[in-house]
């Protein structure tokens, strides 16, 4: 095994040799006409080879970095959420139930077995006064940093692992079924802004689109083809382009017969408002009669449910969901009760002797 630093056209790299196999891993240092800057840079390149041949060997040999493995639980998923939001993401949420369980602020990573794990996850399950969701979400957060710890050989082993995780039972994901979306487009919503979130709603349920997409959507995102409008954009989320060619129904909604810029927002009040505009759904989907709790992404439910209940290949869904994995439109494409009946009533009959 050998680790050293190579110079390609000024830059350096390392030149790592295992059991016969040379890789390559670039350093993001390059060299400058100033001999005087050059040497620490190639100093900074020593540096980061001796640690990288430090983390090649302890790994190659299963050896665990001992030192490390004095540091709390508590410090290190500090360490974690350096680049993470400190009021939202579960490495920082975790934190105050950990300090109120008892050593759970002083424990070091090396003195955690799997006991320790599934105690701490009963814990925040029975003791916390948290969902099954919220306590599946801060268990896992602590079973991140044990990865993590292994992937950095402070742990030999993941205490977590075989530990079965917290249940959480299935969310409701709820969309308006055909006869629901024919019934709540005969509603209107007061007020301008109301107007404009009625037109957006019943637009995502034809194209899928997620709220901050609806709120992106630019003219020059919308183009005319032999075939029709169609959508051809790159997701907010995802940076995923995708095309989406766009019913009549959904292009007489937005269609003002104006001529517009390409910068121009689609739906311009929905795009800088800063009202919290599902409460506006909520009280059009009462008026309709309508009893279920639908938000924004109920409509992005909506779109692949009924393509699904109209015959489209579950494929040609994912192309206009913008889903990178198969399985995420599965869940999309829930089945109406009336379709399991449907597939039900097809099976044979058999007579009982």
């Amino acid at each position: 095994m050998s680790v050293r630093v190579r110079k390609k056209r000024n830059k350096l790299h390392l030149d790592i040799y295992i059991d016969g196999r040379r890789t390559w891993e670039a350093l993001d240092l390059t060299l400058t006409t100033n001999s005087t800057i050059n040497k620490d840079i190639w100093r900074l390149a020593e540096f980061a080879r001796a640690k990288r041949e430090q983390q090649i060997f302890s790994g190659q040999w299963g050896l665990q970095d001992k030192t490390s493995a004095k540091i709390t639980l508590y410090n290190f998923l500090e360490k974690m959420g350096e680049e993470r939001d400190r009021k939202k993401d579960r490495v920082f949420k975790v934190l105050p139930h950990l300090e109120k369980y008892p050593g759970g602020r002083n424990i070091q990573l090396g003195q955690i077995n799997s006991k320790w794990f599934k105690n701490f996850q009963d814990y925040l399950l029975k003791d916390c006064d948290l969902s099954e969701q919220s306590a599946h979400s801060y268990a896992y957060a602590v079973r991140m940093a044990l990865r993590q710890a292994v992937r950095e050989n402070i742990l030999l082993e993941d205490p977590s692992a075989g530990i079965k995780s917290i249940s959480i039972p299935e969310p409701d994901r709820e969309f308006l079924q055909l006869e629901e979306f024919q019934k709540l487009a005969k509603f209107p919503i007061g007020g301008n802004l109301g107007t404009e979130v009625k037109k957006a709603f019943l637009f995502a349920c034809y194209s899928a689109l997620r709220i901050s997409d609806l709120k992106s959507l630019r003219w020059g995102d919308i183009q005319h083809t032999t075939t029709g409008a169609e959508i051809i954009k790159h997701q907010k989320k995802t940076k995923k382009r995708v095309s989406i060619p766009l019913h009549d129904s959904a292009w007489k909604l937005i269609n003002d017969s104006k001529i517009h810029n390409r910068n121009e927002f689609v739906f311009p009040l929905l795009a800088n408002s800063n009202t919290d505009t599902n409460k506006y759904l909520i009280r059009w989907t009462a008026k309709a009669g309508i009893q279920k709790h639908i938000t924004w992404h109920a409509a992005r439910r909506t779109c692949p449910t009924l393509l699904h209940e109209m015959g489209a290949d579950i494929y040609t869904i994912q192309k206009i969901c913008g889903h990178s994995n198969i399985a995420t439109t599965q869940i999309y494409t829930k089945v109406a009760d009336k379709k399991l009946r449907s597939a039900i009533d097809k099976m044979p009959e058999i007579e009982v002797q």
